[in-house]
């Protein structure tokens, strides 16, 4: 069946608007958690992940024996501070972790990946690990050189994430592995440094969705990255006007006053299964991802119908799979 008109265009997260609207969280400070391509702020950020001091001088001197590429890759794994030449114009890039591509093991993990690159962009302990395999303190041999096995650490990480996001996630019950990661039980594990994350949903009408699309903007332009679920609606059949799919809203370009029309701002969203990262003008995330460019960037579905927005204060424990 294909519904087209008002009905057709209805989400089941759009039964939201039946029940009070709830506020959308504080930003984050501006100037603390974007990242500069440096040590220092990177050891900053393993200080406000909860690494103790000791661990932090051990990830220092570790840091300083890797070659240029793998310390970017830990200090800046979503590749935020990448330059933008005449000559590097692309709209699309791929993001790898350890010279392999970041992608989702599975079709559930879009979520499990997505939630593991945030916290691996805020601490990079997590971030050594996946780049590299080391811990803070390890030496990295002859040269620094860089290390495969990228995409095997990302999947063991994937599978620790989606174990916390699904348990208990209906009271008592966990949730369906097949039904991927629920946003309730994915605003719980979400964490980026010392910030924790809520869910909001996301509505269809342009004005209602305005709050909570751009919160995530707000956040994102201050170095806080945000998860977006994605999915369909009652035109494209009843199984997809639910959330279907998640990618990671990384970084937006700063604010020149005219969000409204955002003529030359431009977002960047990482896409786990194809493991890419996409430049996009955040004018047409706003519109409601009616353009192919932006459809690619959100899994090929056309709308974001939930998102996680950061919330100031104590995140949880990092979700390592070889400890701390």
């Amino acid at each position: 069946m294909n519904l087209r008109g008002g009905l057709g265009a209805l989400r089941v997260t759009d039964l939201a608007r039946l029940v009070p609207a709830r506020a959308v969280p504080q930003a984050p400070p501006g100037g603390v958690y974007r990242p500069d391509g440096g040590t220092d702020r990177a050891l900053g950020l393993a200080r406000r992940a909860g690494h103790p001091e000791d661990r932090v001088r051990a990830l220092a001197g570790t840091l300083g024996a890797l070659d240029p590429r793998a310390r970017r890759a830990v200090v800046d794994p979503l590749g935020r501070t990448a330059s933008v030449t005449s000559r590097d114009d692309r709209r699309v890039r791929p993001l790898e972790l350890g010279g392999e591509p970041a992608r989702q093991t599975d079709a559930t993990t879009c979520g499990s990946a997505v939630l593991g690159l945030l916290a691996a962009a805020g601490d990079p302990v997590l971030a050594l690990w996946l780049a590299t395999g080391l811990r803070p303190g390890d030496d990295p041999g002859p040269g620094g050189r860089s290390w495969p096995g990228g995409a095997a650490r990302f999947g063991e990480l994937q599978r620790v994430v989606k174990r916390r996001t699904n348990h208990a996630a209906l009271g008592p019950l966990p949730w369906p592995a097949s039904l991927g990661t629920p946003p309730w039980g994915a605003a719980r594990a979400a964490r980026h440094a010392d910030v924790r994350y809520t869910e909001r949903v996301v509505a269809a009408d342009r004005d209602e969705r305005g709050p909570v699309v751009r919160a995530a903007l707000v956040a994102a332009a201050r170095g806080v990255p945000v998860p977006l679920f994605t999915g369909g609606d009652l035109a494209l059949g009843v199984a997809t006007a639910v959330p279907r799919h998640v990618v990671l809203l990384t970084d937006v370009d700063a604010d020149d006053g005219t969000v409204s029309g955002a003529r030359a701002r431009r977002c960047r969203v990482y896409e786990p299964s194809s493991g890419t990262v996409h430049d996009l003008d955040v004018a047409s995330l706003l519109d409601g991802a009616r353009q192919p460019a932006v459809r690619s960037a959100l899994g090929g579905w056309p709308h974001v119908c939930w998102a996680l927005l950061p919330v100031v204060g104590r995140a949880g424990e990092a979700p390592h799979p070889a400890g701390g």
